[in-house]
């Protein structure tokens, strides 16, 4: 269970990195996430982000093996520790700035982050 739960926040982060990118031009990031987001059917632009889920269930049985659900003010909270400080992402030569794209996405609303179907797991990120 605890190597499911890591898993799913490595792809939370991967996937977080991969959409920031190497590019230099920080608009430029926001504008392609702001992009892809828009096009999820789960976008509802202007509706309040209170929460980040995760959950991992098992494909076969439909049980859940791991069900998280963290308040979006702790990220914030978590956000400021890390000062002005970007999230690298080691062998990209990426830079994230964490509490920047927080601030984005809350903006945007409860929407679909990550969906992962697995021959044994399915495991699903979003904010609600």
């Amino acid at each position: 269970m605890k190597k499911t739960a890591l898993v799913a926040l490595f792809v939370l982060g991967t996937a977080l990195a991969a959409a920031a990118g190497p590019a230099a031009d920080r608009t430029g990031d926001f504008q392609a996430i702001q992009k892809a987001v828009k096009q999820n059917p789960a976008y509802e632009e202007g509706k309040e982000v209170k929460w980040f889920k995760v959950l991992v269930t098992d494909a076969k049985t439909n049980k859940d093996k791991v069900r998280i659900t963290m308040p979006i003010a702790l990220l914030e909270v978590l956000a400021n520790c890390a000062g002005d400080k970007a999230l690298r992402v080691r062998n990209e030569g990426a830079e994230i700035d964490f509490k920047a794209l927080l601030a984005e996405l809350k903006k945007m609303g409860p929407m679909a982050l990550i969906e992962v179907y697995e021959e044994d797991e399915i495991i699903k990120v979003w904010l609600e």
